[in-house]
C-alpha cells in the first residue's frame, strides 16, 4: 500500500512515481520508505536521496540508519500524529505553550524532561523519556539507557554521563566546599582533603572506584532544590525561618555556613540559578544569541546555529524562528545549523564532509568570568561597560574597540545585537593601556594560527575519560580529567614532545604524539625526520607543530616550510638551563650570579610566562529574593520561588593576576576570583546583611585567620597564550614582570619600600591611590620596570581592591556613584581605611600563609607542591606561593634582583645582551 503523509514532499513523492510514465504502469514500483523519511527527506528509499533533511550519519557501516533507531517512533505510522512520539501532557503542544510557562520553560531548557509520569495516548503508554528521546537522542538521559547514541557508543554514554561536563560537580560541589558546608556523601566526608565532591545536576555512582585517584568518588547526589512553589519545609511560604533577620545567625564564627540552614539552602539556590545552566543534563537557557544549543552529544555534535535558526533542507523546519535571535519568544523553538553530525574534519570514502566542532559551539557553555572562548578569540567582557564609558578602575586605556562589527559575536545575516545578552560595547576586541599601539588583550596564539578549541581538548578531556574502554571515574574538579598539556605537542626544554605508534586521523599507522594520560593525539604527527604535524580537526588545515627544544637549543633546524631559524636566543635565555651547557641552551644567566642547572620550567607551567592576560573580576555581587512568578528551576524544570535579584562584578580588569601553586605541583597564572557577597531579600522586601564565606577548612572569611582576608583563589589557565610581542600584540609576561630589577628599585625604590610597609601593616590610610594607578592600571607586562609589579604577582596585593563589610569597594581612586555594590555612593568621597575588612588580591602573607580558600589539592603525590607553599598553613592544598618565594620575589634585600633581563617589550636590559650573542 502507498501511505499518503500530509507533508511539504508529498506532492513531489508521488509525482516521481509517474515521472517518465509512457503508458505502462506495470514496472512501476511502489515507494516502501519509512514515514520519516518520505515526509522529511521526499526519498522513496531510506537512502537520504531526496531534496529535504540531511544524513546525519553518513559515516561507513551505519550511513543507512533507520530515523526510528535514534529517535524511537513509529517509521509505519499513517500519518504524522501516528509517526511522532506525543509529548507529555505537562509539556503539550505550541499553542499550551504560548499559556504555560512552566510547559514552555520545559520544551526549550530540556531540564525537567526526566520527572514527569508515564503517560497515555490513543491507548497507548509512553514514557517522558521516550519523548525526550524523540526529541533528542542525544540527551543524556537517554543515551545511559542504552537508546539514541547509547546504543552504538555506550562507553562514550557512560564516560559522559559521569564526566564534569555533564554533572558539574566541580561548580555545584565546588561551591558547596567553598560555604563552608559539610560534605553530603557520608563516605565522602574527609577524601580528598575535604573537596570530594558530593552534588551533581543528576545522581550518578560508580560501582567500582579508585579512590586512590585524586579526586574519585563513589557517587554523587542530585542537586536539591529548595525553592519549590508549594512545597512546605522550603523557601515557599516559610517566612520566619528565611526571613532576612533569621538567617543572620547561619554563619559560625569562622565564617562557614550552617549546613543544612535557611542560608545555606538560599546559596545553595543562588548557585543554581547563576550558575546552573552551563553543562550537558539540559540544553541550558537556549534562549538568546550564542546560548542556543542542545543537551547531552547533541550539545556538541549537533550545534546550533548563532541565532537559533534552522539552516537544514528539511522544509518541515520553520526556518524563521525565532524572529527575535536576542529574545527568543513562546512558542518558538531553536534549531540545529543542519541535520548533520559534526565531529573531525574530514572527508569520508563516499564523499560525504564531517563538519567540525567549532569555538562557537564552545562559548555557548564557556561563559564564566574569563569568558574562556572570548578570551582565546582576543576578546574581554566588560561587563558594566566601564571602558566605553571612561570609568574604567583604576585608569581608562588609552585606546579601545568594542566588537559590534565582530561577526563571530554579531552577523548581520542573523541581525542579533546581543551575544549572550551582551551587547559590542561589553565585549571589547582591543584594549591599549599604555599607549604603545599594542592591544594588551590580545588573542591566543593557536586561534591566531587557525586551530579550535578541539584541535587541543579531545576524547579524553571533553568525554570525561577513556570512551574507548568500559568503566568511568567520577571526578571532583577540571584539572582532575583534563590530560592535555603544553608539552604534548610542543615538548619541553629537555625533550622533544613524546610519541608512540597508534592509528591516526586519516586511518595509517604513524607516529603520534601523546597526552599526559598516555592518550594518543590521533591528529599530531610525528614524521620520520622528527618534524611534527598537526591536522586540525576543526577545517582539516596541516600546520607545522614547534619544538620547544629547537628554540631553546641553537641546533641549526629551520622551519621545515618556511625555511627561518627555529632557534631564539631570548627564548634560550628565558627558558634554557642554566648549567653552561649549550645543548640546553643559555638560560637565565645573571652577572652576580644563579643558581647552577637552574631553568624555570623545572618548576613552572608554561603559561605562567605564556598567558598574556587573565580578565580580572574584583567584588562579585550575587543576590536573590522571594518571587512568586514564573521562575524556574534549570535543575529539575520545577517552578521555584526563587530569582536572582542581582549578578554583578564590581571591577574588571585584564592587568591583574598572581602566581600560584596548582593541584600539578606546578607555579602557574591564578586568579583572586570567587570574591562573593551574598544577600537575601526575603517575602516582606526586607534585605539581609551581606555574607562572605569560609571554606570547609575554615579559609576564607575567617574573622581569626587574615585580617583583610582575600576570600579565595584558584589557579586559572589563561587562554591568552603568546609567542613573542609583536608590533601590534603584546607578548608573553617576560622577566620583568615577575622579577625586581635594578633599575626599577633605583627609580621606584623609595616608594616601594613605603608601599610595601603600607600594605604589612595594614596601613591602607597611607597608599598613594594615584600612584598604583599609574604602576598597576597603566602598565601591562610592567612596562615600567615598577618593583610594585613583582608584589602584585607573588600574591602580596595591589592596595587597590579593599572593601567594607558590606561589599562596597573602599578607595581613594573611584568616583563613579553608580559602581556595582557601592550604594549609590562614589567610593573615592567616602575614602575611609577603617572600614576595610577584605584586602581581595593580597591572596599570601609574606610568611607564606594564605588569606583565602582554594578547592583543590594534590593531583601526584609525593609532589613539589608543597615544598613550593613553604609556610602555608594548608600545605595539603594548591594555593599561592610559599614565604621563600614570596620573598625571592619581592625583598629587595633578600630576595632576587636581576641585573640581566628581558623587559616587558622584549628587549634585553642590564647585563642581558652580554649572554644573549651576537
Amino acid at each position: 500500500m502507498v501511505r499518503f503523509f500530509p507533508s511539504r514532499w508529498s506532492a513531489l513523492a508521488l509525482a516521481s512515481l509517474v515521472a517518465g510514465c509512457s503508458g505502462e504502469t506495470g514496472t512501476l514500483t511502489q515507494q516502501t520508505t519509512s514515514s520519516c523519511m518520505l515526509c522529511h527527506n521526499g526519498a522513496l528509499q531510506e537512502d537520504y536521496s531526496g531534496p529535504g533533511i540531511e544524513n546525519p550519519h553518513p559515516f561507513t557501516g551505519a550511513d543507512r540508519l533507520a530515523c526510528t533507531t535514534c529517535h524511537g517512533g513509529d517509521g509505519n505510522g499513517a500519518d504524522m500524529l501516528a509517526s511522532h512520539v506525543p509529548p507529555p501532557p505537562e509539556i503539550g503542544d505550541r499553542a499550551f505553550q504560548t499559556t504555560n510557562a512552566r510547559a514552555y520553560f520545559n520544551k526549550l531548557t530540556l531540564a525537567g524532561m526526566d520527572k514527569y509520569a508515564d503517560y497515555v495516548v490513543n491507548g497507548q503508554t509512553y514514557t517522558a523519556l521516550e519523548y525526550l528521546q524523540f526529541v533528542n537522542p542525544g540527551d543524556l538521559r537517554v543515551t545511559k539507557l542504552g537508546r539514541g547514541c547509547g546504543q552504538c557508543h555506550a562507553h562514550h554514554a557512560e564516560d559522559v554521563n559521569a564526566g564534569l561536563l555533564a554533572t558539574e560537580a566541580g561548580i555545584l560541589a565546588g561551591a558547596r566546599y567553598q560555604f563552608g558546608a559539610t560534605n553530603a556523601v557520608a563516605e565522602s566526608v574527609g577524601l580528598h582533603q575535604d573537596t570530594a565532591a558530593d552534588y551533581g545536576v543528576r545522581a550518578v555512582s560508580d560501582a567500582s572506584p579508585n579512590l586512590a585517584r585524586v579526586g574519585d568518588v563513589t557517587r554523587l547526589l542530585e542537586y536539591p532544590v529548595f525553592s519549590v512553589f508549594g512545597q512546605p519545609g522550603g523557601v515557599w511560604n516559610n517566612l520566619a525561618e528565611f526571613s532576612a533577620a533569621a538567617i543572620a545567625d547561619d554563619q559560625l564564627a569562622d565564617g562557614r555556613v550552617v549546613t543544612d540552614s535557611p542560608l545555606m539552602k538560599l546559596y545553595h539556590e543562588q548557585i543554581s540559578f547563576t550558575c546552573g545552566d552551563c553543562h550537558l543534563g539540559s540544553a541550558g537557557a537556549n534562549n538568546r544569541a550564542g546560548d542556543f544549543r542542545s543537551s547531552g552529544c547533541s550539545a556538541c555534535h549537533m550545534p546550533y546555529s548563532l541565532g537559533g535558526r534552522s539552516g537544514s533542507s528539511d522544509a518541515n523546519v520553520n526556518k524563521l524562528e525565532p524572529l527575535d535571535p536576542d529574545d527568543i519568544d513562546e512558542p518558538e523553538r531553536s534549531h540545529p545549523r543542519s541535520h548533520v553530525i559534526h565531529g573531525v574534519n574530514r572527508t569520508l570514502a563516499s564523499g560525504a564532509v564531517v563538519p567540525g566542532i567549532d569555538d562557537l559551539t564552545c562559548a555557548g557553555c564557556h561563559q564564566g568570568s574569563n569568558r574562556t572562548v572570548m578570551q582565546y578569540w582576543g576578546i574581554r567582557l566588560d561587563q558594566n561597560a566601564d571602558v566605553v564609558n571612561n570609568r574604567q578602575y583604576p585608569a581608562n586605556p588609552f585606546a579601545r574597540q568594542g566588537t559590534h562589527g565582530d561577526e563571530r559575536l554579531f552577523d548581520p545575516a542573523v541581525g542579533n545585537n546581543t551575544f549572550n545578552g551582551r551587547n559590542g560595547n561589553q565585549y571589547l576586541a582591543f584594549e591599549d593601556y599604555d599607549n604603545d599601539g599594542r592591544d594588551d588583550t590580545p588573542p591566543d596564539i593557536h586561534h591566531e594560527k587557525g586551530l579550535g578549541c578541539v584541535d587541543c581538548h579531545g576524547s579524553f578531556d571533553v568525554h570525561g575519560g577513556d570512551a574507548a574502554t568500559a568503566g568511568t571515574e567520577i571526578s571532583s574538579r577540571m584539572e582532575q580529567q583534563v590530560a592535555i598539556r603544553c608539552e604534548s605537542c610542543h615538548g619541553s626544554v629537555d625533550a622533544y614532545a613524546a610519541s608512540k605508534n597508534g592509528t591516526a586521523q586519516d586511518g595509517t599507522t604513524q607516529m603520534l604524539a601523546m597526552d599526559s594520560a598516555g592518550n594518543v593525539l590521533r591528529h599530531v604527527v610525528r614524521q620520520s625526520d622528527g618534524v611534527f604535524f598537526l591536522t586540525s580537526k576543526l577545517d582539516g588545515r596541516v600546520h607545522y607543530v614547534p619544538q620547544t627544544r629547537d628554540a631553546v637549543v641553537n641546533n641549526g633546524k629551520v622551519h621545515p616550510v618556511g625555511g627561518q631559524v627555529l632557534y631564539s636566543a631570548k627564548a634560550s635565555y628565558a627558558m634554557g638551563r642554566a648549567d653552561g651547557d649549550p645543548s640546553n641552551g643559555i638560560g637565565p644567566v645573571q652577572t652576580a650570579g644563579v643558581t647552577p642547572g637552574f631553568a624555570h620550567s623545572d618548576r613552572m607551567d608554561c603559561a605562567a610566562c605564556h598567558s598574556a592576560w587573565t580578565n580580572t573580576c574584583m567584588g562579585c555581587h550575587l543576590s536573590g529574593e522571594y518571587d512568586t512568578g514564573n521562575n524556574f528551576s534549570n535543575q529539575t524544570g520545577e517552578r521555584i520561588v526563587y530569582k536572582q535579584r542581582t549578578a554583578d562584578f564590581t571591577y574588571q580588569s585584564p592587568l591583574f593576576f598572581q602566581l600560584g601553586v596548582t593541584a600539578r605541583g606546578r607555579i602557574s597564572t591564578y586568579s583572586a576570583n570567587t570574591k562573593v557577597m551574598y544577600q537575601w531579600q526575603d517575602q516582606n522586601g526586607n534585605l539581609s546583611r551581606f555574607f562572605q564565606f569560609s571554606d570547609r577548612h575554615a579559609a576564607g572569611n575567617n574573622p581569626g585567620g587574615a585580617v583583610a582576608p582575600s576570600l579565595s583563589h584558584n589557579a586559572f589557565m589563561a587562554h591568552s597564550i603568546r609567542g613573542k610581542v609583536n608590533a601590534n600584540d603584546e607578548g608573553p609576561r617576560y622577566c620583568a614582570t615577575c622579577h625586581l630589577t635594578s633599575t626599577g628599585l633605583a627609580a621606584f625604590g623609595a616608594q616601594y619600600a613605603t608601599f610595601r610597609t603600607a600594605m604589612q601593616t595594614h596601613d591602607y590610610g597611607a597608599l598613594d591611590f594615584n600612584l598604583l594607578a599609574q604602576h598597576f592600571g597603566r602598565n601591562p607586562g610592567n612596562r615600567l620596570d615598577s618593583p610594585f609589579y613583582p608584589h602584585m604577582v607573588a600574591g602580596l596585593g595591589t592596595g587597590l581592591f579593599l572593601f567594607d563589610a558590606n561589599g562596597a569597594p573602599v578607595n581613594r581612586l573611584d568616583g563613579f556613584a553608580g559602581r556595582k555594590g557601592a550604594g549609590d555612593i562614589a567610593p573615592a568621597t567616602i575614602f575611609d581605611p577603617l572600614r576595610v575588612t577584605l584586602n581581595l588580591d593580597r591572596i599570601v602573607e609574606p610568611t607564606g600563609v594564605a588569606n583565602g580558600s582554594n578547592n583543590h589539592t594534590w593531583l601526584d603525590q609525593p609532589s613539589a607542591g608543597p615544598a613550593l607553599r613553604d609556610g602555608a598553613l594548608d600545605p595539603e592544598l594548591a594555593g599561592p606561593l610559599g614565604a621563600t618565594l614570596v620573598r625571592r620575589l619581592t625583598d629587595p634585600a633578600t630576595g632576587i634582583v636581576l641585573d640581566s633581563w628581558l623587559d616587558a617589550d622584549g628587549l634585553a636590559r642590564g647585563d642581558a645582551s652580554l649572554y644573549l650573542g651576537p
